[in-house]
């Protein structure tokens, strides 16, 4: 399985930054909504941040690779 996996973050980069992402966010979110039972809008501008620097550096690498 850990193979399979470090096979489709090689292939599909891009896919597996955003997959981390979202899985992420939800677990985030939903522990914020168990605990406090609040949603924090301010938190999501957060995620989508993290997430364009972190596709912007899969970017290099994969330029860098080829």
């Amino acid at each position: 399985m850990l193979n399979n996996y470090k096979e489709f973050s090689k292939k599909q980069p891009y896919a597996h930054v955003i997959l981390l992402m979202v899985l992420t966010s939800f677990i985030g979110i939903s522990i914020e909504y168990i605990v406090n039972k609040n949603f924090i809008g301010g938190g999501l501008y957060t995620a989508i941040a993290l997430t364009l620097i972190e596709l912007f550096r899969v970017r290099r690498r994969t330029k860098e690779e080829n």
